[in-house]
Protein backbone atom coordinates (compact mmCIF):
# COMPACT_ATOMS: atom_id res chain seq x y z
CA UNK A 1 0.00 0.00 0.00
CA UNK A 2 1.13 3.44 -1.33
CA UNK A 3 1.86 5.80 1.64
CA UNK A 4 0.49 9.56 1.23
CA UNK A 5 3.25 12.33 1.51
CA UNK A 6 0.27 14.27 2.78
CA UNK A 7 -0.78 12.07 5.40
CA UNK A 8 2.76 11.79 6.42
CA UNK A 9 3.58 15.81 6.46
CA UNK A 10 0.36 16.08 8.68
CA UNK A 11 1.30 13.31 10.83
CA UNK A 12 5.01 14.31 11.10
CA UNK A 13 4.43 18.01 11.76
CA UNK A 14 2.40 16.79 14.69
CA UNK A 15 5.69 14.73 15.61
CA UNK A 16 7.70 17.89 15.65
CA UNK A 17 5.07 20.08 17.44
CA UNK A 18 5.58 17.57 20.22
CA UNK A 19 9.04 17.17 20.02
CA UNK A 20 9.91 20.63 20.40
CA UNK A 21 7.62 21.20 23.72
CA UNK A 22 9.96 18.09 24.80
CA UNK A 23 13.00 20.06 23.96
CA UNK A 24 11.53 23.31 25.78
CA UNK A 25 10.97 21.56 28.40
CA UNK A 26 14.66 19.64 28.21
CA UNK A 27 16.33 23.09 27.83
CA UNK A 28 14.01 24.74 31.22
CA UNK A 29 11.86 27.00 28.40
CA UNK A 30 8.82 26.09 30.60
CA UNK A 31 9.58 25.40 34.81
CA UNK A 32 8.22 21.90 34.99
CA UNK A 33 8.45 20.21 38.98
CA UNK A 34 9.54 16.61 38.60
CA UNK A 35 11.83 17.04 35.76
CA UNK A 36 14.85 14.84 35.80
CA UNK A 37 16.83 17.16 34.83
CA UNK A 38 15.99 19.62 37.95
CA UNK A 39 19.26 17.95 40.07
CA UNK A 40 21.75 19.10 37.29
CA UNK A 41 22.41 22.79 36.15
CA UNK A 42 21.65 24.10 32.77
CA UNK A 43 24.70 22.94 31.03
CA UNK A 44 24.16 19.64 32.14
CA UNK A 45 20.96 18.54 30.06
CA UNK A 46 24.00 16.45 27.56
CA UNK A 47 24.10 14.47 30.05
CA UNK A 48 21.22 12.70 29.78
CA UNK A 49 20.88 9.83 26.84
CA UNK A 50 16.97 10.83 27.09
CA UNK A 51 17.57 14.56 26.03
CA UNK A 52 19.99 13.64 23.50
CA UNK A 53 17.57 11.17 22.12
CA UNK A 54 14.83 13.17 21.58
CA UNK A 55 17.32 15.99 20.18
CA UNK A 56 18.22 13.33 17.75
CA UNK A 57 14.86 12.21 16.53
CA UNK A 58 13.36 15.91 16.39
CA UNK A 59 16.27 16.65 14.04
CA UNK A 60 15.81 13.21 11.81
CA UNK A 61 11.99 14.18 11.43
CA UNK A 62 12.82 17.95 10.59
CA UNK A 63 14.71 16.36 8.15
CA UNK A 64 12.27 13.87 6.29
CA UNK A 65 9.63 16.59 6.96
CA UNK A 66 11.43 18.83 4.84
CA UNK A 67 12.01 15.98 2.07
CA UNK A 68 8.67 15.36 1.85
CA UNK A 69 7.45 18.82 1.74
CA UNK A 70 9.75 19.49 -0.97
CA UNK A 71 8.27 16.00 -2.91
CA UNK A 72 5.38 17.58 -2.35
CA UNK A 73 5.56 20.56 -4.25
CA UNK A 74 7.57 18.88 -6.65
CA UNK A 75 4.22 17.32 -7.60
CA UNK A 76 4.60 13.50 -5.71
CA UNK A 77 1.73 12.43 -4.07
CA UNK A 78 3.03 8.88 -2.40
CA UNK A 79 6.43 7.33 -2.32
CA UNK A 80 9.32 7.22 0.21
CA UNK A 81 12.77 8.67 1.12
CA UNK A 82 14.91 8.52 -1.62
CA UNK A 83 17.83 9.77 0.60
CA UNK A 84 19.65 6.34 2.09
CA UNK A 85 21.47 7.75 5.03
CA UNK A 86 18.26 9.64 5.73
CA UNK A 87 16.66 6.03 6.27
CA UNK A 88 19.63 4.45 8.46
CA UNK A 89 19.43 7.68 10.50
CA UNK A 90 15.76 7.17 10.80
CA UNK A 91 15.71 3.65 11.58
CA UNK A 92 18.75 4.01 14.28
CA UNK A 93 16.63 6.97 15.72
CA UNK A 94 13.42 4.75 16.62
CA UNK A 95 15.99 2.05 17.84
CA UNK A 96 17.43 5.08 20.18
CA UNK A 97 14.37 6.85 21.36
CA UNK A 98 12.78 3.29 21.93
CA UNK A 99 15.48 2.58 24.50
CA UNK A 100 14.48 6.01 26.19
CA UNK A 101 10.40 4.96 26.23
CA UNK A 102 11.75 1.17 27.83
CA UNK A 103 14.35 1.96 30.10
CA UNK A 104 12.29 5.07 31.49
CA UNK A 105 8.98 2.68 31.77
CA UNK A 106 10.72 -0.19 33.57
CA UNK A 107 14.18 0.88 35.26
CA UNK A 108 13.71 4.71 36.01
CA UNK A 109 10.27 5.57 36.11
CA UNK A 110 7.35 4.53 38.14
CA UNK A 111 4.20 3.90 35.28
CA UNK A 112 2.58 3.14 38.82
CA UNK A 113 2.39 6.24 40.33
CA UNK A 114 0.14 9.15 39.83
CA UNK A 115 3.73 11.47 39.23
CA UNK A 116 4.22 9.60 36.78
CA UNK A 117 1.17 10.62 34.66
CA UNK A 118 0.38 14.11 35.60
CA UNK A 119 3.94 15.47 34.82
CA UNK A 120 3.53 16.87 31.01
CA UNK A 121 7.42 17.28 31.01
CA UNK A 122 7.96 13.75 31.62
CA UNK A 123 5.55 12.18 29.41
CA UNK A 124 6.27 14.37 26.26
CA UNK A 125 10.28 13.53 26.17
CA UNK A 126 9.49 10.09 27.82
CA UNK A 127 6.44 8.84 26.61
CA UNK A 128 4.58 10.26 23.67
CA UNK A 129 7.34 11.76 21.74
CA UNK A 130 8.73 8.30 21.84
CA UNK A 131 5.37 6.45 20.92
CA UNK A 132 4.95 9.10 18.37
CA UNK A 133 8.10 8.56 16.81
CA UNK A 134 7.70 4.66 16.48
CA UNK A 135 4.41 4.91 15.51
CA UNK A 136 5.91 6.93 12.42
CA UNK A 137 8.31 4.58 11.81
CA UNK A 138 6.30 1.62 11.58
CA UNK A 139 3.64 3.41 9.42
CA UNK A 140 5.32 5.50 6.95
CA UNK A 141 8.80 4.04 6.23
CA UNK A 142 10.07 2.33 3.72
CA UNK A 143 10.44 -1.76 3.89
CA UNK A 144 13.71 -3.53 2.93
CA UNK A 145 15.28 -0.70 3.17
CA UNK A 146 17.50 -1.71 6.48
CA UNK A 147 20.87 -3.84 5.80
CA UNK A 148 22.07 -6.81 8.13
CA UNK A 149 24.59 -4.65 10.09
CA UNK A 150 22.88 -1.60 10.49
CA UNK A 151 21.58 -2.32 14.10
CA UNK A 152 25.35 -3.30 14.83
CA UNK A 153 26.25 0.25 13.17
CA UNK A 154 23.22 1.95 15.73
CA UNK A 155 25.39 0.77 18.35
CA UNK A 156 27.75 3.48 17.88
CA UNK A 157 25.98 6.17 19.41
CA UNK A 158 24.82 4.86 22.91
CA UNK A 159 28.70 3.53 22.82
CA UNK A 160 30.29 6.89 22.50
CA UNK A 161 27.69 8.49 24.87
CA UNK A 162 28.42 6.23 27.84
CA UNK A 163 32.57 6.63 27.50
CA UNK A 164 32.04 10.28 27.42
CA UNK A 165 29.88 10.03 30.38
CA UNK A 166 32.24 7.94 32.06
CA UNK A 167 35.56 9.85 31.14
CA UNK A 168 33.09 13.00 32.62
CA UNK A 169 32.08 11.41 35.74
CA UNK A 170 35.46 10.20 36.26
CA UNK A 171 36.68 13.78 36.39
CA UNK A 172 32.79 15.41 38.16
CA UNK A 173 31.86 12.11 40.45
CA UNK A 174 28.35 12.60 38.65
CA UNK A 175 26.54 10.03 36.87
CA UNK A 176 23.07 10.47 35.00
CA UNK A 177 22.21 7.28 35.86
CA UNK A 178 22.83 4.41 38.83
CA UNK A 179 23.62 2.17 36.12
CA UNK A 180 26.45 4.10 34.56
CA UNK A 181 28.13 4.90 37.97
CA UNK A 182 31.18 3.00 37.70
CA UNK A 183 32.01 4.27 41.26
CA UNK A 184 28.98 2.82 42.47
CA UNK A 185 28.72 -0.36 41.01
CA UNK A 186 32.67 -0.93 40.26
CA UNK A 187 34.14 -2.09 37.03
CA UNK A 188 32.18 -5.36 36.73
CA UNK A 189 28.82 -4.30 37.57
CA UNK A 190 29.21 -1.48 35.26
CA UNK A 191 30.44 -3.97 32.53
CA UNK A 192 27.03 -6.18 33.12
CA UNK A 193 24.51 -3.44 32.80
CA UNK A 194 26.60 -2.51 29.48
CA UNK A 195 26.63 -5.90 28.41
CA UNK A 196 22.73 -5.89 29.38
CA UNK A 197 22.15 -2.48 27.22
CA UNK A 198 23.66 -3.50 24.40
CA UNK A 199 21.76 -6.79 24.30
CA UNK A 200 18.81 -4.84 24.49
CA UNK A 201 19.72 -2.38 21.81
CA UNK A 202 20.29 -5.44 19.33
CA UNK A 203 17.59 -6.97 20.47
CA UNK A 204 15.48 -4.04 19.55
CA UNK A 205 17.42 -3.59 16.40
CA UNK A 206 16.97 -6.97 15.11
CA UNK A 207 13.23 -6.84 15.92
CA UNK A 208 13.09 -3.66 13.49
CA UNK A 209 15.02 -5.46 11.30
CA UNK A 210 12.25 -8.35 10.92
CA UNK A 211 9.31 -5.58 10.87
CA UNK A 212 11.34 -3.89 7.26
CA UNK A 213 11.38 -7.36 5.97
CA UNK A 214 7.54 -7.76 6.66
CA UNK A 215 6.34 -7.53 3.26
CA UNK A 216 2.23 -8.05 1.70
CA UNK A 217 2.74 -10.46 -1.31
CA UNK A 218 -0.27 -11.73 -2.81
CA UNK A 219 -2.53 -10.50 -0.16
CA UNK A 220 -0.47 -11.95 2.66
CA UNK A 221 2.02 -10.56 5.15
CA UNK A 222 5.63 -12.20 4.12
CA UNK A 223 9.10 -11.68 5.57
CA UNK A 224 10.93 -11.11 2.31
CA UNK A 225 15.22 -11.59 2.85
CA UNK A 226 16.20 -10.82 -0.93
CA UNK A 227 18.22 -8.17 -2.01
CA UNK A 228 19.74 -8.14 1.57
CA UNK A 229 22.40 -5.99 1.89
CA UNK A 230 24.83 -5.43 4.78
CA UNK A 231 24.17 -1.44 5.21
CA UNK A 232 20.84 0.36 4.33
CA UNK A 233 23.11 2.72 2.45
CA UNK A 234 24.93 0.50 0.37
CA UNK A 235 25.05 1.03 -3.01
CA UNK A 236 22.09 -1.35 -4.73
CA UNK A 237 18.22 -0.51 -4.76
CA UNK A 238 16.48 1.41 -2.25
Amino acid sequence: MKSSLVTKVIYRTIFCTVSLFSVLFISGFFSVGGSDTATFHAKDIFYFYTNLSNYLCLGVMIAVLREDVRRLRAGELYGYSRNPYLKFCKFAATVIITITFLVYGFILGDPLSLNFWNNIANLCYHVAGPILFIIDTLLFDEHKSVGVLDPLLALIPPLLYVIVIEIMGTQSGRYPYFFLNVQELGLGGLMIWIAVLLLLFLALGYLFFLYDKLVRIDGKWRLDFSDLKLFGFSKGKH
